[in-house]
């Protein structure tokens, strides 16, 4: 069996409880960690959504990579967190980092860091007709895998769910528009677009 690579340089947890908790990138090919640039931006922009009230929301990051933005939501008050990832030493990082905070405060063993492919989970979710109050998107760039997960949402959300999208300059969201998502707050970098979104229309 390979060794785990060695991290490649770290991010750090913006606010909240863990507020600078630094989290590992590791070195692995597609990995592409949000700057902390974007995540403070999208994270005002939910505390202005929220009005900074994390504790009662249900969040799913789907492919979580660092586990930067599922993590963040922890540190902010939630608990029913589920965060996902198919490269098995990322999510073993994750855990490694729940575990050492679920001793600092035992609710933290509500969250998940689970070991597979999104696209399944998301599936069984909502075959288990499960929603959630906010959805996390980050998917490898290039790979279609955010045309594959769009069609997935409709059942996992409720009226008035939030999505995040984080995809490359260009990538086509018409499918959002299509199911009755409206778009919040977007912002550019050189070479991401990442956005909000609303679902206005459970029934869409």
């Amino acid at each position: 069996m390979p060794k785990q690579k060695p991290a490649a340089g770290h991010i750090r947890i913006i606010a909240g409880q863990w507020r600078r908790c630094q989290l590992p990138v590791l070195a692995h090919t597609g990995l592409r960690p949000s700057s902390d640039r974007v995540r403070e931006t999208v994270f005002n922009w939910l505390n202005h959504l929220w009005g900074g009230q994390f504790s009662e929301k249900k969040i799913i990051d789907a492919f979580a990579g660092t586990g930067a933005f599922g993590l963040e939501c922890i540190s902010r008050g939630a608990r029913a967190v589920t965060l996902i990832d198919a490269h098995i030493p990322a999510i073993n990082a994750i855990r490694q980092i729940l575990t050492h905070w679920e001793k600092q405060d035992p609710s933290v063993a509500q969250a998940r860091a689970i070991a597979g492919d999104a696209l399944n989970h998301l599936s069984q979710c909502a075959q288990a007709k499960q929603t959630f109050d906010l959805v996390f998107l980050d998917p490898p760039f290039a790979q279609g895998c955010l045309d594959k997960t769009l069609p997935l949402l409709p059942p996992l959300c409720h009226a008035d769910s939030l999505l995040y999208v984080e995809a490359e300059k260009g990538a086509n969201l018409d499918a959002l528009i299509q199911q009755g998502w409206t778009c919040l707050r977007e912002g550019t970098t050189q070479q991401v677009y990442y956005s909000v979104w609303r679902r206005l229309n459970a029934n869409t």
